[in-house]
C-alpha cells in the first residue's frame, strides 16, 4: 500500500483516462443539459435509436456539435441501432403492475395495449418459441415468468416475480433458441440517417457473427463510399460469444452489453465473461465499453450504492476503455450528478490500475506493421526517459489508439487537424484530443503540434515529450517516425 493511498482523489474528470459515454434522452436533450454534461466530463454522447424520431435525434446531434465547438471540447456521437430486440407493446397507463403468483397470457402483438391479463409481444410469436416450463424475463430480468401451457397462439405463464412494467420494455426467452438477424429494415433506415449526418460511431445490436458486422460496413460504404464511421459490436448473445474472435477481427470496438447478456447467461457468469471480453479487446487494441446499470440506483437516488462503486472500479481496473450510462442520463432525475460520480469513481480506480498486470496480456499482440512497432516503442521510450507527455500526430486517430493500447503512464495527446479524428479519439483510453493547424509535413508539423500541446497542458520549458508522426504526405494515416523533443 503506497503512502498516498488515503489521499483524496482528483476532481471529477481531472486526469481521468477512462472515457464516459452518456445517453441523451428526455432528461438531457436541452442545450443547457448537454452543456452541463460536457462540462461534467462526458466524452461521447449516445443516441439510442430504440426511442425517438429522426427529427428529434437530428436536433440533439446539432446541439451536441454546436456546444462542443463553442466549448472547444471534442465530443463524439455514437448512434446505437435498436436491432431486433423483442419488446412488449404499449401498456395501459404509465406502468403495468403485475403480481406474484398470478397467471398472465403472452400473445403475438396485434397492435393492442398490454394489461395485467395479456401481454402482447412485438418481434416474434411467443407460442412458437416457448415450451411449458421455460422461463421468460422482462425489463432486464427484474420480472420473471414461467410458461405453464402453450395453447394455439397464446402462452399461459405464472408470474414468479412480479413488479411494474413500462411500455415497450424488452422481453427475453433465455431457454429458447431464437434466430433473428442483427439488423432490421428499421436499422437500415436509421443507419442511412447516421451516414448522412456524419455520426462518429455506430453500434450494432445483437451481433451473431462477423458477417453481421461486415454487412453493416458494406451498407455504410454503399451509402457513402467516403464515410469513415467506426462500428462497435454489442455483445448480447451466446452466439456472439461463440464467434467472438471473428467478430473482433472485423470490428472497430466492442460493447459489453450486460443487460441482455445477463438474460442469455446465468448472472454469476457475467463478470467472468465481461473480463474476458475486455482482455480480448485490449489484445487487439480496440476500445471496449462496459454498459448497463453502471449507476442504476441514480435514476432516482443522489448517491450510488457501494456495490455500484465496486462494479465500476472493477471495470476500470480490469482494462475498460469506456463506461456507459443509459437510463441514468436518458430519463434519470440526476443526470449531471451521475456523470460527476462516475468520473470520480473512475479516476480513483485508475490510481490502482496495475500496469504490470496489464502488460502480459498484450504479449504477442503487436502486429507486423510499422505503426504498431512505433506505438510500442513510443510507450517504452516514455518510461525510459521519464517523459512528461506522449504526442501522436495523427490524421485518422489510429496511431494514438495504438499507443493507448500499450497504456502509457504519461498523458497521451492525440494531435490532429481533422475534426473527425479529434472526435473519434474521444472514445480511446487516455487520449486527450488536441487540435492544431497542419502546415507543412515533417519538422514543422511536429513543432506546431508540440506547441499546441504545450499550450493545452501548460508544460514548462525543458519538459520532454515522445512524439510520433507519419511523414509521407502521399500516405495519410501511416505512422513511421518517433522522436523525443523538449517543450
Amino acid at each position: 500500500m503506497t503512502d498516498d493511498f488515503f489521499l483524496p482523489t482528483h476532481a471529477a474528470g481531472s486526469n481521468r483516462r477512462t472515457k464516459i459515454i452518456t445517453t441523451i434522452g428526455p432528461a438531457t436533450r436541452s442545450p443547457e443539459k448537454i452543456e452541463a454534461l460536457i462540462g461534467a466530463g462526458v466524452n461521447v454522447c449516445r443516441l439510442n435509436f430504440s426511442h425517438g424520431s429522426h427529427d428529434e435525434h437530428l436536433e440533439v446531434l446539432h446541439r451536441i456539435r454546436q456546444i462542443s465547438q463553442r466549448l472547444g471540447r471534442p465530443v463524439a456521437v455514437l448512434q446505437d441501432l435498436s436491432g431486433p430486440k423483442i419488446r412488449i407493446s404499449l401498456v395501459k397507463g404509465d406502468f403495468l403492475p403485475i403480481r406474484d403468483q398470478d397467471l398472465i397470457t403472452l400473445r403475438k402483438s396485434e397492435e393492442s395495449l398490454s394489461d395485467d391479463k395479456v401481454i402482447f409481444v412485438e418481434g416474434l410469436d411467443p407460442a412458437k418459441v416457448l415450451k411449458a416450463g421455460q422461463q421468460v424475463l422482462l425489463a432486464d430480468g427484474i420480472i420473471e415468468l414461467r410458461a405453464q401451457k402453450v395453447d394455439g397462439d397464446s402462452v399461459t405463464c405464472l408470474i414468479t416475480k412480479g413488479g411494474r412494467i413500462r411500455s415497450r420494455v424488452g422481453i427475453a426467452f433465455p431457454d429458447s433458441e431464437i434466430d433473428l438477424p442483427a439488423t432490421t429494415e428499421k436499422d437500415l433506415a436509421d443507419l442511412r440517417w447516421g451516414v448522412d449526418n456524419h455520426v462518429d460511431y455506430v453500434a450494432i445490436s445483437f451481433v451473431n457473427n462477423a458477417r453481421d458486422v461486415l454487412k453493416l460496413r458494406e451498407e455504410i460504404k454503399q451509402r457513402n463510399p467516403k464515410a469513415d464511421i467506426r462500428i462497435i459490436a454489442k455483445i448480447e448473445r451466446k452466439s456472439a460469444l461463440r464467434n467472438i474472435s471473428d467478430i473482433l477481427d472485423v470490428s472497430d470496438g466492442l460493447m459489453v452489453a450486460r443487460g441482455d447478456l445477463g438474460l442469455e447467461l446465468p448472472l454469476e457468469r457475467v463478470p467472468r465473461v465481461q473480463q474476458r471480453l475486455i482482455e480480448e479487446a485490449n489484445f487487439r487494441g480496440i476500445p471496449v465499453i462496459v454498459a448497463t446499470q453502471m449507476l442504476h440506483s441514480m435514476i432516482t437516488a443522489v448517491r450510488p450504492t457501494r456495490a455500484e462503486v465496486t462494479d465500476i472500479s472493477a471495470a476500470v481496473m480490469g482494462g475498460a476503455d469506456a463506461l456507459m450510462l443509459s437510463e441514468e442520463t436518458a430519463i434519470g432525475e440526476h443526470p449531471i450528478l451521475a456523470v460527476e460520480h462516475l468520473g470520480r469513481i473512475a479516476a480513483e480506480a485508475e490510481r490502482e490500475f496495475d500496469f504490470e498486470e496489464y502488460r502480459p496480456r498484450l504479449r504477442g499482440s503487436d502486429s507486423a506493421t510499422i505503426a504498431d512497432a512505433v506505438a510500442y516503442a513510443a510507450a517504452a521510450a516514455a518510461i525510459k526517459v521519464q517523459a512528461d507527455a506522449v504526442i501522436a500526430c495523427t490524421e485518422t486517430g489510429n496511431s494514438a489508439r495504438l499507443i493507448a493500447k500499450y497504456r502509457p503512464q504519461q498523458t497521451l495527446y492525440g494531435a490532429s487537424s481533422s475534426e473527425e479524428a479529434l472526435r473519434r479519439m474521444c472514445l480511446y483510453w487516455g487520449i486527450v484530443p488536441v487540435k492544431f493547424e497542419q502546415g507543412q509535413q515533417g519538422e514543422e508539423e511536429l513543432q506546431v503540434a508540440l506547441e499546441a500541446v504545450r499550450t493545452r497542458g501548460n508544460y514548462d520549458n525543458g519538459s520532454l515529450a515522445v512524439m510520433t508522426a507519419g511523414l509521407n504526405p502521399r500516405m495519410p494515416g501511416t505512422t513511421s517516425l518517433m522522436e523525443i523533443r523538449a517543450f
